[in-house]
């Protein structure tokens, strides 16, 4: 079926294909580039749950725009990839719990510049998301409350604003970090958390830890690496002693962004 439809964000009016039933899906699949007739194609409220993708669709090297919301899709379809050339995509409402590293114009779509993960299940979102132009994730109730708070506020380009700074190494304020501290005994961990928590001294003031451990006074963190798999890097912590000396050694710290 084809439509006429005003594709967003560009301000031009095109004709969309529409794909609504298996064997219309299935012919679309078996299409040759120069066969589709439309480079914007919605799958919208098709049910795409049980769906087996083929590895790569021809037909999706001319698609422009492709609309996947509320298609219960629980991950990206990998075929996705072939859309070499994708500007526009809408995820809306999937109950999908992560996002691949290749979706982005970093990965496999380096011409995306639109993308909508509203209303589903995802718990964070990478910093390669810097590159997009719009991004929309809104009501994702299980969003890091970081990422949240600008998803959902009134102002539409808050959340790329802050991924664009994080993306820059600017410094974000945390409501609550969660700390594991390893090791073995008597190695410092209490006076980690001391330092981690107690207040600096003021001007004419001196913070004097308990049981006089002076040894130890603020904890220097390093900046936190993003890897793109997905892997959390470890926390290095450089502490120094008084003036005099200078003690450097590394511990393991296990945290939770909320």
């Amino acid at each position: 079926m084809h439509k006429c439809w005003l594709t967003s964000p560009c301000a031009f009016i095109t004709v969309r294909q529409t794909i609504s039933t298996p064997v219309e899906l299935q012919r679309w699949f078996n299409l040759a580039v120069h066969d589709v007739s439309s480079p914007v194609v919605s799958l919208s409220r098709m049910d795409l749950s049980k769906v087996k993708w083929p590895a790569a669709v021809p037909a999706m090297n001319r698609v422009r725009f492709i609309d996947l919301s509320r298609c219960k899709l629980k991950e990206v379809p990998a075929a996705l990839k072939s859309c070499s050339g994708l500007v526009w995509l809408s995820l809306h409402r999937n109950p999908i719990n992560q996002l691949p590293d290749w979706l982005s114009p970093a990965g496999a779509l380096p011409a995306l510049i639109y993308l909508d993960v509203s209303f589903t299940n995802i718990s964070t979102l990478p910093v390669s998301f810097s590159r997009l132009a719009t991004l929309r994730a809104s009501d994702c109730d299980q969003l890091g409350q970081h990422y949240k708070i600008h998803a959902d506020s009134v102002d539409p380009n808050e959340l790329m604003t802050y991924i664009k700074g994080c993306a820059e190494g600017e410094m974000q304020a945390l409501s609550q970090v969660t700390g594991t501290f390893l090791g073995s005994a008597n190695v410092g961990k209490s006076i980690i958390l001391e330092c981690m928590t107690e207040p600096p001294p003021g001007f004419f003031e001196r913070n004097e830890m308990k049981e006089h451990r002076a040894r130890t006074r603020y904890p220097i963190i390093s900046p936190h690496v993003h890897k793109p798999d997905g892997t959390a890097a470890l926390l290095h912590v450089l502490f120094t002693d008084p003036p005099g000396t200078v003690t450097c050694f590394h511990t393991v710290i296990g945290c939770v962004y909320k």
